[in-house]
């Protein structure tokens, strides 16, 4: 698969500043290594207008189905709910799945350690894998 071609769906929070920044930083990123990368939070409807329910899981379920590859952001406690509905429909559609999770604490031993939905992980684990920074994900999206 050539990267052109490839087409990454970005799967993470929106609705917080940092949350907008972090998903921006990355999709340029991805970008600028050549791969094509939809983000709900670029979408009109996410801030123009006021879109129904369904009109945001429309838009957003077309979108996991046309991509080759479901990036999803799970530093969050819990994962978000739309994170981990996304992954769902991506397993559910035979879509690889790469988990990025940053956060220092997923490499801890004991109670400090960061706690995932198994059930979450696990879609994640069957569908793909999971890598904690933006030069891991590079190294793997590279290989497919």
């Amino acid at each position: 698969m050539s990267k052109k071609k490839t087409r990454i769906y970005w799967a993470n929070a929106l609705f917080s500043e940092a949350d907008r920044e972090f998903n921006e930083k990355c999709a340029v990123i991805l970008r600028d290594a050549g791969y094509s990368v939809f983000l709900p939070q670029e979408t009109p409807m996410t801030f123009e207008t006021a879109p129904t329910n369904e009109e945001i899981f429309r838009v957003d379920t077309e979108e996991i189905v046309k991509a080759d590859i479901l990036v999803a952001c799970i530093d969050q406690f819990p994962i978000d709910s739309g994170v981990a509905c996304e992954i769902g429909v991506a397993y559910a559609s035979g879509k690889l799945i790469i988990g990025f999770y940053t956060d220092i604490r997923g490499h801890r031993e004991g109670p400090g350690r960061m706690y995932k939905n198994q059930y979450v992980m696990g879609a994640i684990e069957a569908g793909g894998q999971i890598v904690s920074g933006i030069d891991e994900l590079l190294q793997i999206l590279d290989k497919k």
